[in-house]
This record gives C-alpha cells, structure tokens and sequence, in this order.
C-alpha cells in the first residue's frame, strides 16, 4: 500500500515538472519570435503610428515615446526637457516646469504660452521649462514625473491634460499597455487576450483622477507648488467628425460631453489636493469668442490663444488672485488686451 501511494506522488511530481517544463519552454519559444509585444502604434492609432514610422516619435521603455533629440533654436527657447539629457543647470531663483502635451508644445507663428510666460516674468526670477510632448497623458506626465523631472527640482509644476486621457485606444488603457510591457509579464497569457468590443478610452476617469491626485501629492512631498490648467474647448461638428475618422472616439460619441466630464474631475482634483487652478475653459470663453484663440480642432490654441493663456499664468502666479478657480475681474483685465477683436 505504502509503495503504491509512493508511486502515485512520484507520478505526480513528474507530471507537475513536465508541465511547468513545457511551459516554460513554450515562454521562452514565444519571448525568441516576439509574441505578444505591443508597440506604441498598436496601441494609440494612426497619428502615433505615422508619427513613429516617420521619426516624429522614438520609442520610449517608460514614457511608450518620446521626440527626437533636435539642437534646434525652438527647442532652446523654450527651454525644452528631454528624457536623454540632464537636468539643465538652474538659471533663476524660481524653476517652473510646464507639465503636459501637444497643448502646451505646438504653436505657429509665435512661442508656446511656456516662453511667453518667462517672458512676462522677465527681471522678477523666474524660469520656465517645458516638458510637454503631443499625445500625452496624466499617465504619461506622472511617470516622466518619476523617472526624471522631480530631479529638475522646479518650485511650481504647471500641468495642462485632459485631451489624450479621453480619446479612445485600439485595444489596451495607458496602464494595460504599460503592464503589457512589462519584463514580468507571462507571454503566454497573451494567447488568452482578446481586444474588446468597444476600444477602452486610455485613461478611464478614475485612473484620470487617481493620476491627478498622484501628480499633485508627489509633488506636495517635496514641497512642490502645483497649478492645474484646465482646457479651454471649442468642438464644432466639423471637429468632431474629425475626431471619428481619425478614431480618437466612437460614431455618435459626444467629445464636447467626454472633455466636461475630465474638466469637472480636473476642478475636483485640484480642489481636493490644494493645488492653484486656472479655469482656462471658462476664460476663454469669457474673454470673447473662442474661434480666435483656438484652431480649427478645437484642441489647440493659436498665437493668441499662447499670448492669452502666458497672460493668465502671469497674473495668477504673481498676485495668487484666481488661483482657486474663479475669474476675478483683475485676471480678465489681463487677458483681454491679448484677445483678437471680432466683428
């Protein structure tokens, strides 16, 4: 009796070893040809793709991309950060880093509203940084956060999300697709995955606000100033068939509804954490009509829009008046010489 059941567990032992054996070979055999690497461009549509393909985009092993390195005079002026370079020695006795995406890095005929603001601030010590790349979320910004910009030790993080974290993925969130990367990650669960019916938006709302609070609470630990934008809008019908044909959200979805939702968590969020916030979607539209401070998406402002948006953050860094949100009639006074008249 005693030497069968001795078989038995020597049977199954060896049976478990195979198993695992077979497993593991399978792992390494599907790690050698690839399977189940996702790359930025799976992940996040066209523009991502084109833009990889093209060079516009390198890939990153933390922040998914990143833009090239560039010596160009743009890129000097407004004090560009770049993940491959080090911190730039400091210049002034206040540091402020602006903090997001294409909102903050794209402009056409003048400066970014980041430049613009360092030069309203000229001859009071201040210095303004820039790490914004296009297509960004608060995912991407709170790791770049981690793995380098704490390290530029600025006295104020100005953070303008919103756009990237609500446009719809091909298949996977920001966080889904970082896990996916991951050296841990079992291949073989790849085999089971299915892309859902419906492509998840990349940064769901309570992962939005989880990295809101996460932003504002890093920096709170390091005695961090932090100042929320929140995004000025303007979506016409035109634009949002735009934003179908190009995937960013689903026929008959509303990106007027979708970007309120994110605006009232950003108001939240930078409430509930003590951070200053700058209610730009209510001044833009206060200040006159929206068509002349942003393009034709909707999304991104133009030059008077960088020359409005310098002239709110100068007000409101330098006097504190509106930084809880409100518009004061000092901060609309400020900003109104900068709006394009219309007839």
């Amino acid at each position: 009796m005693r030497t069968s059941v001795t078989d038995t567990v020597r049977r199954i032992i060896l049976a478990s070893i195979s198993v695992v054996l077979t497993l593991v070979v399978a792992e390494v055999g599907l790690r050698l040809v690839g399977w189940g690497t996702v790359t930025p461009e799976m992940g996040f549509g066209m523009n991502t793709r084109s833009a990889l393909e093209q060079g516009r985009f390198l890939p990153d092993a933390d922040l998914f991309w990143k833009l090239p390195l560039r010596a160009n005079e743009v890129d000097r002026t407004i004090k560009a950060v770049h993940p491959d370079l080090p911190p730039p020695p400091r210049r002034a006795a206040q540091r402020i880093l602006v903090l997001g995406d294409s909102c903050s890095r794209l402009s056409m005929g003048v400066l970014p509203y980041s430049a613009l603001l360092e030069q309203r601030l000229a001859g009071q010590g201040y210095e303004v940084l820039n790490a914004s790349v296009p297509g960004y979320t608060t995912y991407q910004g709170l790791a770049w956060l981690h793995t380098q910009l704490l390290d530029l030790e600025p006295d104020l993080v100005v953070v303008y999300f919103g756009w990237n974290d609500h446009w719809r993925a091909t298949g996977r969130t920001d966080r889904q697709y970082a896990a996916s990367r991951s050296a841990s990650r079992l291949r073989l669960l790849s085999l089971l995955w299915r892309a859902p019916e419906k492509p998840p938006v990349r940064v769901p709302v309570d992962q939005f606000a989880d990295n809101l609070d996460a932003i504002i609470a890093t920096c709170a630990e390091r005695d961090i100033g932090v100042l929320v934008i929140a995004a000025p809008h303007h979506l016409t019908r035109e634009a949002a068939q735009h934003l179908v044909q190009t995937r960013y959200i689903l026929p008959g979805e509303n990106p007027t509804l979708m970007h309120r939702e994110y605006l009232e968590i950003t108001a939240d969020r930078a409430r509930q954490g003590g951070a200053a916030l700058l209610a730009a979607d209510r001044l833009f539209a206060k200040v006159g009509s929206l068509g002349p401070l942003l393009m034709r998406d909707g999304i991104h402002l133009t030059d008077a829009g960088h020359q409005v948006m310098a002239a709110a953050l100068a007000s409101v860094i330098t006097t504190g008046v509106g930084a809880d949100g409100s518009l004061p009639a000092s901060l609309v006074e400020a900003v109104t010489p900068h709006v394009p008249a219309t007839d």
